[in-house]
């Protein structure tokens, strides 16, 4: 089966993540041509809220590994659903799932990562060779196996003349910093919806702010932003990544009831905006632009958040990934689509200058489906 992809003009490959707000599975199917990529078709599926439950249990280690083992199948299943649903009636070559995150620990000894959804389930439900489980082999080279979609972001938009900031808002935040010339970097600024949703929660009931309507009756409290500045992640050297392990639902407990519960959610989109911009600010040597991507993009208040803190910076405009040929939300999926093709052709897909890897890794195990 690897020599018949490898012998394929155009394949089609649909690549998967759910991310790190844990509230979908992202599925894109994709055509890859030399080095141009279009997107076929899109689907997001929601996960259960009973799922929901079972993951969060996972982040905060309240789960029994027997609740881990089952969820890792479980997960198999609902990726293979989302995979089904975004082949349609399409014949498709290859499926590259980067699963669940529930455990990302690269400063542990030894350090170590944890993507659920068996891709033998995936596989099979398919029919298609499957490439799962991106990040391990980037750890092994001491690498912290994060962030890997600066790959497909350098791929897409390296541009003479003109230096780019690729910005994914989900769970967390991250940055690709593709210049017209020179190394590409990448690393999470911090966290992009992962606060502002454990308010949500608790204060709305619901999984997120959903527009960024509750925050607009706001105010950014700058006593409170500044605290949250404080953590000492945002100090840190690169290459960085982070996750729930950080900015998880404990990192609010030190902020509530002390302010309104309109005026926290909109100092969390404040804390987004400005520990990315102030992440970025090491990169600048002139004016760039910034293409933003993931559930963040859609909401207006974090947007102008981050418009109104980058007029110290020389940023030229700000533009989504749709005028690249893909969507803001089918970004990270896209980015592992290529990622798993890159990786059916023997071929590395991480960036050590963005890891810290010894060099760059292929990533990812080749599952097929069984014959018959």
């Amino acid at each position: 089966m690897i020599a018949a992809y490898r012998a394929l003009k155009v394949p089609k490959v649909i690549g998967m993540i759910s991310g790190t707000s844990a509230d979908a599975i992202d599925a894109a199917l994709v055509e890859i041509e030399g080095r141009e990529m279009r997107l076929l078709r899109f689907v997001s599926c929601p996960f259960p809220a009973e799922v929901r439950g079972l993951l969060f249990d996972l982040f905060e280690d309240r789960a029994t590994v027997r609740q881990a083992a089952r969820a890792h199948f479980l997960l198999g299943e609902l990726f293979a659903a989302a995979a089904l649903e975004a082949m349609g009636s399409e014949s498709v070559d290859l499926v590259a799932s980067h699963g669940q995150t529930v455990a990302h620990l690269p400063h542990d000894s030894p350090p170590s990562t944890l993507q659920l959804g068996e891709a033998s389930v995936i596989a099979e439900a398919t029919r298609c060779l499957t490439v799962s489980d991106f990040r391990p082999a980037d750890m092994v080279l001491g690498g912290q196996a994060a962030p890997l979609v600066p790959f497909f972001d350098a791929w897409l938009l390296r541009s003479p003349g003109l230096d780019r900031a690729a910005v994914n808002i989900g769970g967390m935040a991250n940055i690709s910093w593709v210049p017209h010339q020179g190394e590409v970097r990448g690393w999470d600024s911090g966290p992009g919806n992962v606060v502002s949703d454990a308010l949500a929660e608790r204060f709305l009931g619901k999984p997120a702010d959903f527009g960024g309507q509750f925050a607009a009756t706001g105010t950014v409290v700058p006593d409170i932003l500044a605290e949250m500045l404080d953590h000492p992640y945002f100090d840190a050297r690169g290459p960085k990544s982070t996750g729930r392990e950080e900015f998880g639902r404990d990192f609010i407990e030190p902020f509530l009831g002390r302010a309104q519960p309109a005026d926290l959610v909109r100092t969390a989109l404040a804390l987004t905006a400005e520990s990315l911009l102030r992440s970025l600010q090491p990169y600048l040597t002139g004016p760039f632009e910034m293409v933003v991507g993931g559930g963040g993009y859609h909401n207006p208040v974090l947007m102008e958040e981050v418009r109104q803190r980058a007029s110290r910076l020389q940023m030229t405009r700000l533009t989504g990934f749709e005028e690249f040929g893909i969507t803001a939300d089918a970004r990270e999926a896209c980015a592992f689509a290529l990622m798993g093709h890159e990786t059916a052709h023997g071929r590395a897909s991480s960036v050590a200058t963005v890891t810290g890897a010894s060099r760059p890794a292929l990533l990812g195990k080749i599952t097929f489906p069984s014959p018959g």
